[in-house]
Parts: structure tokens; sequence; C-alpha cells
């Protein structure tokens, strides 16, 4: 088995190479890329999310992505603020109790109060690290915006279709 699955990868990088040096250079113009203009600015995409999370991905043609960051920072500040809401209410309970005497309710309070204060902190953190995903993914898909993502040309593996279809190893050539 392990084999003929280093012939197949084998196969693979060979004939990925040898279309690599059977193409012909002389016919292809070597583009300048001196003068290349992005189309989209990876500045103005990342000061764009920077102000309104998801405004970027607007701008770079990922409008999809758009609400789901929003919602995810916004639902992370609503349950932040959820979550502060019990842990002042359990700091008003813990002085409550311990104002009382009662310093068995008042340690039951505490727990709970602290747990409360490190939920809150978690969706804090999470708000920040989906904020800096928003900043990321909006600098990386303007850097992306003028890639080609057309059919690879070579040697490639297509996966199935769907699962009655087994895996295809193909190689294409272009002249």
């Amino acid at each position: 088995m392990i084999r003929i699955l280093f012939i197949l990868l084998f196969s693979f990088f060979v004939a990925n190479s040898s279309v690599a040096q059977f193409r012909d250079s002389s016919k292809k113009k070597n583009a300048d890329t001196s003068h290349f203009q992005m189309q989209r600015s990876p500045t103005v995409a990342l000061v764009l999310s920077g102000i309104v999370p998801g405004a970027g991905q607007i701008y770079t043609g990922g409008w999809y992505k758009a609400p789901f960051l929003l919602g995810a920072i916004v639902g992370c500040f609503y349950a932040a603020s959820v979550q502060n809401g019990r842990y002042q209410a359990d700091v008003d309970s813990v002085k409550n109790q311990t104002a009382r005497g009662d310093t068995f309710r008042a340690s039951l309070y505490t727990n709970q109060r602290e747990f409360y204060h490190d939920d809150r902190d978690k969706w804090y953190i999470y708000a920040g690290l989906f904020y800096m995903a928003n900043l990321i993914d909006a600098y990386i898909s303007a850097h992306l915006f003028d890639f080609d993502v057309s059919e690879p040309q070579g040697a490639y593996i297509s996966p199935p279709a769907n699962h009655h279809e087994p895996w295809r190893l193909a190689v294409q050539f272009s002249f």
C-alpha cells in the first residue's frame, strides 16, 4: 500500500514537472509587474474593517462574510454584557450576605461572582479575536483580490462530485 502511494505521488510530481519543462516560454510575453496596480487597496480594506467590522470584506467583494463577522462581534459583546449584569448582581449579593453575617451564602455568591467575572472576560477576549480575524481577513482578501483562481494547469487531484465517484488523478496540458 505504501509503495502504491509512493508511486502515485512520484508520478504526480514527475508529471507536474514535465509539464513545466515543455512549456514554450518564447510564446508568452513576460508580464511587466513593475507597474502593477492592485484593484483593491489592503490599507483601505484594513481601515474600513477597523472602523466597521465587515466593511473591508464588503470592499473586497466578500460581502457574505460581513454579517457573520459583525454578528459574531456584536454577539460576543452582548454575552459579555449579560455576564457583567450577573456579575454586578452577585457583587451586591455578596455585600448583602456579608452585612447580614451569613458567610455560607456569601461564599456561594462569591464563587458564582467569580464565574461570571471570568466568563465576561472570556467573551471580551472572543470579541477581540473576532475583531482581529476581521482585520486579517480584510487585509488578506484585498491582497488576493487580483489573484488568478482559474482551473489548475498540469497534474492535480480532483475530489469526487458525490460519494459514489472515486478520487481522480488528472493531467491537463495546454498548448
